[in-house]
């Protein structure tokens, strides 16, 4: 069965608050955007969550046919370095956005570890996230995912993010009715 990937640029990024994600702000998130660029960091206190760190937008994916069907959504996360006074779990929270900000579907969350950095994955190939997807709204250009960040010890901690990655999997017949099995890469990177 043949293959596609492609790699696409958020079109937007930004730092806000949103349910419990109301804490330290993104420095330059419009960072993110570029593969050149210095990154985005935030932080906060024990018990204290980040803003949620929003990209937006993923021109790339305007050739998934609008007939497709979404199998799947994962987003990879690569983290720069993350620093902590004190000792402590470090919770990431994952979110999908559908137009307006608006969540939907089940927020996950994965343990990360203080040091140096790392690759951190949420959802698989056949994960819809508990929500429904068409290929209208993965093109909108108001889909994406929120990011943010706990941290259950005393003192502080620093999150410096250097690329998200979100992969779409998707299926459709094309116009000779052949079925084909496809997945989309949609690219966040800074350096």
């Amino acid at each position: 069965m043949p293959s596609s990937n492609l790699n696409s640029d958020f079109i937007s990024a930004k730092s806000y608050s949103v349910g419990s994600f109301n804490g330290s702000a993104w420095s330059n998130p419009s960072n993110a955007l570029l593969s050149d660029s210095a990154g985005t960091s935030s932080g906060g206190n024990s018990g204290s969550f980040t803003q949620a760190l929003g990209m937006r937008g993923l021109s790339g994916y305007l050739n998934i046919p609008d007939s497709a069907t979404i199998n799947g959504i994962v987003i990879n996360v690569t983290v720069f370095s993350i620093s902590s006074v004190g000792s402590g779990a470090l919770t990431g929270y994952a979110d999908l956005v559908k137009a307006t900000d608006s969540r939907v579907g089940t927020q996950k969350t994965q343990s990360f570890t203080v040091g140096s950095g790392g690759f951190y994955t949420f959802g698989t190939s056949n994960d819809l996230w508990g929500a429904s997807w068409t290929a209208a709204e993965v093109k909108n250009s108001e889909f994406g995912m929120d990011l943010g960040f706990s941290y259950s010890a005393n003192n502080f901690y620093s999150v410096s993010i250097e690329k998200v990655d979100a992969v779409i999997y998707y299926t459709y017949t094309d116009s000779n009715g052949r079925r084909g099995v496809y997945s989309t890469v949609a690219t966040l990177r800074t350096n």
